[in-house]
Formats: structure tokens, C-alpha cells, sequence
């Protein structure tokens, strides 16, 4: 059926037509829908936090990496202090995925741990 065909129907139909009550009930059902601007909005903030978190991740993992290097590099003997480094560099990496994925409560939790890591391995040295 084309939408000519469906607006010829509904033009012939009568006003004491009985299913007249049930179209103005689905149109009153329609408008108590939730704004589609709404959704948009929480798109928009969704993609924002799973950008933050890629990013934060992201710089805990290189933060993680850099501090394992210059230790290394430094001539300060490996210890407890590169394990929890590398605990930390573990963590934040596959957090970074997860928040691409959309996994933003999981990227969280790995990002954290990657942090506790670094401050860990900070603390150790």
C-alpha cells in the first residue's frame, strides 16, 4: 500500500467511524514520546565520555611507559617498582580499548588500575 492509497482511506473514512478513537489514541501516545533531541544529546555525551576516557588511558599507558624507560635508562636497577609499572602500562592499554568499544564502565575500572600502578610503582622507587 502507497501513502496515496493510505491517506485516500483515512480521507473516506467517517468521523463516527469507530477506529477514529484509536488513531487519536496513538497520536496522543506519540506525543507523550520523549524529545529526539534528547537521545541526540545523550549520544553526544556518550561519545564524549568514551573519548575522555580513550584519552586518559592513553596517557596513563605512556606515562607508565616513559617512567619504566627513564628509570631503565637512568641506571636505577629494575625492581618491584617496574613490575608495578608494568601492572600499570597492562591495565591502562586495554582501557583504551574498552572505551572505543563503548565499554566506558569497564575502560573506568582498567584506567584506574592503571593509575594505582603508576602510583604504586612511584611510591616503590
Amino acid at each position: 500500500m502507497t501513502t496515496r492509497d493510505g491517506e485516500r482511506m483515512l480521507a473516506e473514512r467517517g468521523e463516527g467511524d469507530p477506529d477514529r478513537h484509536d488513531v487519536d489514541e496513538l497520536r496522543a501516545r506519540f506525543r507523550t514520546l520523549p524529545d529526539p533531541g534528547a537521545a541526540g544529546e545523550r549520544s553526544r555525551q556518550a561519545r564524549s565520555a568514551r573519548g575522555g576516557l580513550m584519552a586518559i588511558g592513553a596517557l596513563v599507558a605512556v606515562a607508565c611507559l616513559f617512567a619504566i624507560l627513564g628509570r631503565l635508562n637512568n641506571g636505577t636497577g629494575a625492581g618491584v617498582w617496574t613490575v608495578a609499572y608494568s601492572v600499570g602500562l597492562g591495565a591502562a592499554v586495554p582501557g583504551v580499548e574498552l572505551a572505543r568499544r563503548g565499554r566506558t564502565r569497564w575502560a573506568l575500572m582498567a584506567t584506574i588500575m592503571g593509575a594505582v600502578g603508576a602510583t604504586l610503582g612511584n611510591a616503590l622507587l
